[in-house]
């Protein structure tokens, strides 16, 4: 076999085994589920609306909801279409930040 054709069929291989890998079919109409197809799908306002629609909070969702085994962050990263926009999203969902005020002022009447 040729050095050509021997390519030609690696490369026609890879082709194949890497449009076969990105298919996700969900396995039951669970919430949890929805959310882990939809996350993998890469569409970020899809799984806003998603996730509104499951009535779980986004630090539950980012923490708890597993896919395959797997967080649902690292679902993504193995297996999302667009999966650095989806990430992003995500972990900006699970960040919380508080505000303190250190400088109180006080007014004191003599």
């Amino acid at each position: 076999m040729s050095i050509k054709k021997l390519a030609t069929v690696i490369i026609a291989l890879g082709l194949v085994t890497s449009a076969s890998a990105a298919k996700l079919t969900a396995v039951d109409k669970s919430k949890t589920t929805e959310l882990c197809i939809t996350a993998a799908s890469g569409k970020l306002a899809a799984m806003h609306n998603t996730m509104k629609a499951s009535g779980y909070s986004s630090k539950f969702i980012v923490d708890k909801v597993q896919c395959n085994g797997e967080s649902l962050l690292s679902f993504v990263e193995h297996n999302g279409k667009n999966s650095a926009s989806m990430l992003r999203m995500l972990d900006r969902k699970q960040t919380s930040v508080t505000i303190t005020d250190l400088a109180s002022n006080s007014l004191q009447e003599k």
